[in-house]
């Protein structure tokens, strides 16, 4: 099953770079704890990487509220485990989700205010020019509202 590791991790790889992650330990995190029925122990997975604990606990930090990444204490063990969510379409989602709550919301409150602000002070035609592209960027934003919301419902329903 090592060989069959190896080819999903390489695959994984290759799907990131295909969306511009070149973050090779990322991909292999992702693949490895993707594919693992089980928790894995932290210092097992640094073992199989070649990475330090830190790196890889750095990784875990960034990825986890992304992809569903759990922390495990077993009983009886000092060691500490990963799990990470099965379910690609739950992870997706959730994904989508954080992109409404932390973005979407933050653009759509925030923006139109420093927009008002900044109108009237824009002197050059740069500084018109700068507000522009984030009154564009604020109208993407509700496109992208209204495509992200279609998104969810329809992963809700399978």
């Amino acid at each position: 099953m090592e060989e069959f590791n190896r080819k999903i991790i390489s695959l994984f790889k290759e799907m990131g770079r295909g969306q511009g992650i070149e973050d090779n330990l990322l991909m292999e995190i992702f693949a490895r704890l993707y594919v693992e029925p089980e928790p894995t122990a932290m210092d097992e997975l640094a073992e199989a990487t070649g990475y330090s604990l830190a790196s890889i606990s750095n990784k875990i930090k960034m990825l986890g509220p992304i992809i569903g990444i759990k922390r495990i204490k077993k009983p009886g063990s000092k060691k500490l485990y990963i799990y990470m969510e099965k379910d690609f379409l739950a992870i997706w989602k959730n994904a989508l989700i954080k992109k409404e709550e932390f973005v979407i919301k933050n653009a759509k409150e925030k923006i139109p205010l420093i927009i008002d602000e900044y109108k009237k002070k824009a002197r050059t035609e740069k500084d018109k020019k700068k507000i522009e592209i984030i009154n564009n960027y604020y109208k993407q934003i509700l496109k992208l509202e209204k495509i992200t919301n279609i998104m969810v419902k329809e992963l809700n329903k399978i």
